[in-house]
């Protein structure tokens, strides 16, 4: 038995081991796995249980699937093995994983923007060709950087497969539309406009190529009067509204570490991808797909918008300030450094009053309400905090109080989080031995697929390293559409059960519910979704964002005949949506093992805090507990201060819900194409937040200490960051990325006697404090429009810092239909968050109210679960069943 096994070795072969010429390799692996056989210059998969000969120069494959062409090389945990003999599985911890999107070839044209969609799509199976041009994609040097060697690169590239093509050149181009004419997606992120004429721009190549399918990922869209402006990511985390959340209202705002905004408009264009390849199924057509990096961010910016629109409907007062961390997400001090607590129901509260020592004066009633809390937080419950935790480490605290039920995380630092004894027993990192004998650690992969991580394929390729190999095997073209695509719901005919609770699993199944899906909301009052009840009622703005376009089916599952209704429905059901506790599901009796019973096609997304195994993997908590054990808030943070600055935002909670959207659609899409059953799909939330952060963890792997709090200051470039401008609290972003925009900036100011047009940007960087002081000295007598426009026009990137307030009145999203309107019973209007990309032949996003707890119950019973009249209203009295309100009838 050959094992291929995690010894990673990234140098000019890759990962995997020879097998020499004329020799017979038998391969026993789980069902429909696929691993990578590699002979010169071939690669062939094999699917389960096959005898792979390789003959010089030809590989025979014994196989009723016929030769697939697809690579797919397993990432697992440090010395486990890939493939294994299943006698010794107990040992090696587990199978080789399925990879959902076998069989999908994917043409990758992006440049920095964008880059990471090929990588989850090549980590869920698909093989993705990386086009670039001989002398190198211009992403090849993005920072970070381990010398000359860019770590953006190899973390988003990993995995892909490399062709070298001189697009300037009409044979080349030619050779590019015969690629295409040869796979199923194209991923772009050329601005409109910059490619007009060329046969390359987005629309052309799919009027071209109407059975591709072409995701044009850019800044602000292909539409609206911001369409075309070339900005980076920090420029999108101000427009998009998620700078405005983090530092203090003295320090000033704080731009988010890494590259949140392009990467969740990846996260985005999968999605959308997913959506057009299930619709291409029908017809095999193809469409254009807009994706807006703008909007996608918008999504996430944890229902901003949505809270303002309802509290100024309502002519309440809602202030959007930054105020560290807030009173919800309190930073704590201890012996070694900071842990984030939160404490939000009365028993969290009753258990730390508890390891207080129950004094008298918290005995108040008014106490176990969170807003008698806050009144006090900082004269009295924080420094008793303090005080009592003053002499403890952060594992100590932590553990501590998660073992009294009271949600508490560390804060760590990169170098930490690198070696934390949890993230270690999860494998969340691969060790990647360089060509020059150090070992760089890189995120393993952003799922896991039957308890299995699905990670990179393989290692970024070398410069047209496949060039020959892709050409020599393009296998058939795609076939012509049997009939052009009519615009429709693309996922109309999915059933989904969705028992998330808060801002992770709700958000998936949002995302399924606004493109077509039936997605019925699990819940009960016997354990309602607190973010439902948060403000008292039944309702709350934030409940209703993340759970509109859905319908409510009330039942208790706490009940025998709750369960088995429940068992039921996934009979019928494609998809089962859950983000609780870890074991939660399997002790109700509704974990996977019982639904795949009910229904072996059935795809289960989980979503858990720390994941459902590894030494933590019982820890309570919320999206910002991750955010501070994964390495982003010590980050996010004031340059040179020892002490976080605080950010209210909850990322990744929004972002986990589009991985778990993303993982669970390519699920059913896989079991639909090539008929290999359900599964069970996990998204680890921690490790969202470590994904997004993988290039620069890798480079603190390679150089420790390198990566550290920079403020606004950044490694693409100088002067960055955000800039104070005329009026209370307004802020404009400004980001000079080479010396040519800098001597445009130079030239927008009036050419200030300070300000030297040809300083280089080693030279700026020096200078960079007081540059930025300079800068700041001149925007804060001019509006953020006028900065934006005058620093546009003259080709320097710049946007103004927007809030939901300011969004909820930006002409673009206005002209981009983001702003959707509605009445939300019973709380009123209110402006919901529209689509983060449009597509050619989609209809989305069907956004209306959410429902009432137990809204839908009745018809759901009798039309979904064919329960007669009589039972249903038995049922209801017996409190089996909920309705909206209580006992109400029809």
């Amino acid at each position: 038995m050959i094992v291929f096994r995690n010894d990673i070795s990234w140098g000019n072969t890759g990962p995997g081991i020879e097998i020499e010429t004329n020799a017979t390799v038998e391969l026993n692996l789980c069902r429909e796995a696929f691993c990578e056989v590699q002979t010169d210059p071939l690669f062939v998969n094999a699917p389960t249980d096959l005898r792979v000969s390789s003959g010089s120069p030809a590989i025979s494959v014994a196989s009723d699937r016929g030769l697939l062409g697809i690579r797919g090389t397993d990432r697992r945990a440090p010395n486990s093995p890939a493939i294994y003999d299943p006698a010794h599985a107990d040992q090696s911890g587990g199978l080789v994983p399925r990879r959902s999107l076998s069989g999908i070839r994917v043409v990758d044209l992006t440049i920095a923007r964008g880059e990471l969609c090929g990588r989850f799509l090549s980590d869920l199976g698909a093989e993705v060709i990386r086009v670039e041009p001989p002398s190198g994609s211009p992403s090849r040097a993005m920072a970070p950087r381990d010398g000359d060697h860019s770590l953006f690169w190899t973390f988003r590239n990993a995995g892909k497969l490399g062709v070298a093509l001189d697009l300037d050149d009409a044979a080349e181009r030619d050779r590019l539309h015969e690629l295409l004419g040869h796979s199923d997606v194209a991923l772009t992120s050329a601005e409109p406009g910059t490619l007009d004429g060329t046969g390359l721009d987005a629309a052309e190549l799919a009027e071209r190529h109407p059975h591709l399918i072409v995701v044009s990922i850019t800044a602000y869209g292909r539409t609206g009067p911001y369409a075309g402006r070339d900005v980076p990511d920090a420029v999108i985390e101000a427009t998009g509204g998620m700078a405005f959340k983090a530092g203090t209202h003295e320090g000033g705002p704080i731009l988010p570490p890494g590259l949140i905004g392009d990467d969740t408009a990846s996260l985005i264009g999968t999605w959308s991808a997913l959506c057009a390849l299930w619709q291409k199924e029908d017809t095999g057509a193809g469409q254009l797909v807009d994706v807006s990096t703008n909007e996608s961010l918008a999504q996430i910016t944890d229902w901003s918008l949505s809270n303002w629109s309802r509290a100024d409907d309502e002519g309440t007062p809602h202030l959007e300030m930054r105020a560290g961390p807030g009173p919800v997400y309190t930073i704590i001090p201890c012996a070694d450094g900071h842990v984030r607590l939160v404490v939000l129901s009365t028993r969290q509260w009753h258990a730390i009053r508890e390891w207080l020592g129950e004094p008298d004066y918290l005995q108040d009633p008014e106490l176990d309400g969170f807003l008698g809390r806050m009144m006090i937080a900082d004269a009295v419950l924080n420094p008793l905090y303090r005080e009592l935790w003053a002499e403890m480490t952060m594992l100590e605290v932590c553990e501590e109080a998660q073992r009294r039920g009271i949600v508490c995380t560390p804060i760590l630092k990169p170098a930490e989080v690198l070696v934390n004894p949890h993230l270690e027993s999860r494998g969340t990192f691969d060790d990647v031995v360089l060509d020059d004998g150090r070992t760089m650690k890189l995120p393993s992969g952003w799922f896991e697929i039957d308890g299995e991580r699905v990670g990179p394929t393989g290692p970024p390729p070398h410069i047209g390293q496949h060039t020959d190999e892709v050409f020599a095997n393009l296998g058939e073209a795609r076939p012509a559409p049997t009939a052009p695509l009519e615009k429709a719901p693309p996922l109309a005919g999915v059933r989904v059960m969705d028992f998330g609770h808060g801002g992770v699993g709700v958000e998936t199944g949002r995302l399924f519910g606004e493109y077509g899906a039936d997605v019925v909301k699990i819940e009960s009052r016997t354990y309602p979704d607190f973010i439902r009840v948060v403000l008292g009622g039944e309702m709350s703005p934030s409940f209703a964002s993340s759970s509109r376009s859905k319908r409510s089916f009330g039942v208790n599952a706490k009940t025998d005949r709750g369960v088995e209704l429940l068992r039921q429905m996934a009979r019928d059901s494609h998809v089962v949506i859950e983000n609780n506790s870890t074991g939660t599901m399997d002790a109700m009796g509704l974990g996977y093992s019982v639904m795949a019973a009910e229904n072996p096609d059935i795809v289960m997304m989980s979503s858990q805090l720390m994941g459902s195994r590894g030494k933590w993997a019982d820890w309570l908590g919320y999206g910002p507990n991750t955010q501070v054990t994964g390495g982003m808030t010590h980050l996010w943070s004031y340059e040179n201060d020892p002490e976080p600055a605080g950010s209210q935002a909850i990322f990744p909670d929004h972002f986990a819900g589009r991985s778990g959207a993303v993982a669970a659609l390519a699920g059913v899409l896989g079991n639909r194409r090539n008929r290999d059953g359900g599964m069970h799909v996990e998204v680890c939330q921690v490790e969202q937040v470590v994904g997004v952060m993988g290039d620069l963890l890798a480079k603190e792997s390679l150089v420790p200490g390198s990566i550290v709090p920079r403020g606004n200051h950044s490694d693409h470039g100088t002067p960055w960051g955000l800039f104070p401008s005329a009026g209370d609290d307004q802020w404009v972003a400004i980001c000079v990325r080479a010396d040519a925009e800098w001597a445009s900036l130079v030239n927008v100011m009036g050419s200030p006697e300070w300000a030297d047009p040809t300083m280089t940007e080693r030279d700026r960087r020096r200078a960079e404090n007081d540059i930025e002081a300079r800068i700041a000295e001149w925007t804060a007598s001019r509006t953020s429009a006028e900065i934006t426009d005058a620093c546009l026009a003259a080709g320097v990137p710049a946007g103004p810092m927007l809030t939901g307030a300011t969004q909820a009145v930006d002409p673009h999203l206005e002209a981009r239909g983001y702003l959707v309107k509605l009445h939300q019973p019973p709380i009123g209007g209110m402006i919901f968050e529209g689509a983060a990309f449009h597509a050619s032949a989609m209809i989305g996003p069907d956004i209306f109210p959410a429902p009432g707890l137990g809204e839908h119950t009745r018809e759901i019973a009798a039309d979904g679960l064919g329960l007669p009249a009589d039972e249903i209203e038995e049922l209801i009295v017996a409190g089996v069943l909920e309705t909206d309100p209580p006992f109400a009838a029809e």
